[in-house]
């Protein structure tokens, strides 16, 4: 039986007019966006070996444009890796890998080979509505080991909370994102975020909000700043994966704090769209967070979780997990001033890349260069806090403030 045409509708046309038999909800200047990945985001070289993933079902109009770009720079397109279906998912673990250990392995250690052999990594759009999950889970993990090459994310998201892709606020989203790629400035972002990093490194950081979090904090000497340049000559000077990494949209500014000089307490944001403000892996969060949930953090570690929910339940969870799961792991601040929070969605634009969001991310850290190793893994998103350096504002209740370079 055939589903209807409604259950499988896209948010951008296919790049065969009319392919299966679907009008587009709306459509978005992938020419530009994939010109803009290509010649200045990447200044893709001729004969570089290039890796795609890509959805079959999602983003074909943004999969021909990229691949027409690649001829264009004539780079050499080696492989693309499909995401999975549904059926597919249902084989695989919920993150998309598989459950085996020792498949897992094996797969990660093909997939370490196939990137050997290449140049370019290039991650387009996946629609998570579905079932569906990205096929490449461990490209993140292959990424911080594959010395050789580059990385590059061009995707994003609609509201979780809203599933239809020709909803307006979902449509309003893919506009703003498409925006915050063919319209920055890309050399402003830069100067801006190189005075950031350049006023808060060794500084004492303070980030605090109406809802109670106060945490204060020394900045580490390294930042990554996510800008839009992903060439070869920068990627090729990093030492870790977050950093032969970028972003598109851009906007994200990451520090690893001093490793004992968190202290303080952050309250762990409330889940108004049911998923951003508690994205990870670990415990899940939310039902303590809905009921108040408190990290007090001392010397770099947390020294009590406090909740006005179930106490008993959240410290046994908690000791189930392993590792550096109690360290403070990166501060991200976003940037782009064209990532504005679209009326009506609770869901920041690409993840709070926004100018003024504050992001928090307990335990693990390894993939931007720490060395905090944990289960646990958590972003704690903000559109509405402060963030102090020695005293002085630098985001004043979601607003950034830039200082003079």
């Amino acid at each position: 039986m055939t589903a209807p045409a409604a259950a499988y509708r896209v948010f951008d046309p296919f790049p065969i007019p009319g392919h299966q038999g679907l009008a587009p909800t709306h459509e978005l200047p992938w020419e530009r966006i994939a010109r803009t990945l290509v010649q200045r985001i990447l200044r893709l070289g001729r004969h570089e070996r290039v890796i795609l993933s890509a959805d079959p079902y999602f983003g074909g109009a943004a999969l021909d444009a990229v691949r027409v770009e690649i001829q264009r720079a004539r780079a050499i397109e080696l492989a693309t890796v499909l995401h999975w279906t549904p059926q597919l998912a249902r084989l695989r673990a919920p993150h998309g890998r598989y459950a085996d250990p020792e498949d897992d392995a094996a797969e990660t250690a093909a997939m370490r080979g196939l990137f050997a052999a290449a140049d370019v990594f290039i991650l387009l759009m996946n629609d998570r509505r579905g079932g569906r999950t990205v096929a490449t889970s461990q490209s993140d993990q292959v990424v911080d080991g594959w010395r050789t090459g580059r990385s590059v994310h061009l995707h994003w998201f609609h509201d979780p909370a809203i599933p239809d892709p020709a909803h307006p606020v979902n449509r309003a989203l893919d506009l703003v994102n498409a925006r915050a790629v063919t319209d920055l400035d890309y050399d402003r972002l830069r100067i801006d975020m190189q005075a950031l990093a350049a006023r808060m490194r060794g500084a004492r950081v303070r980030v605090f909000d109406a809802a109670g979090t106060d945490l204060s904090f020394t900045a580490g000497a390294h930042f990554h700043l996510n800008y839009g340049d992903a060439s070869r000559e920068r990627a090729l000077a990093m030492a870790s994966g977050r950093d032969r990494e970028e972003e598109v949209p851009p906007g994200s500014l990451r520090n690893i704090p001093e490793p004992d000089s968190a202290d303080g307490v952050v309250v762990f944001p409330r889940a108004r769209d049911g998923e951003s403000p508690a994205l990870g892996r670990g415990m899940d969060m939310r039902a303590f967070a809905d009921a108040g949930l408190r990290f007090v953090f001392r010397r770099g570690r947390v020294v009590a979780l406090e909740t006005g929910g179930d106490q008993r339940e959240l410290e046994r969870l908690w000791a189930r997990e392993t590792g550096d799961r109690d360290r403070l792991g990166e501060l991200v601040l976003g940037c782009n001033p064209l990532l504005n929070p679209v009326p009506g969605s609770t869901f920041l634009p690409h993840y709070g890349f926004g100018a003024g969001v504050v992001r928090l991310i307990l335990g693990d850290n390894r993939l931007s260069g720490g060395s905090f190793a944990s289960s646990f893994h958590r972003w704690l998103m903000w559109g509405d806090a402060s963030i102090e350096v020695d005293g002085r504002l630098i985001v004043d209740r979601g607003r950034l403030q830039v200082p003079a370079p």
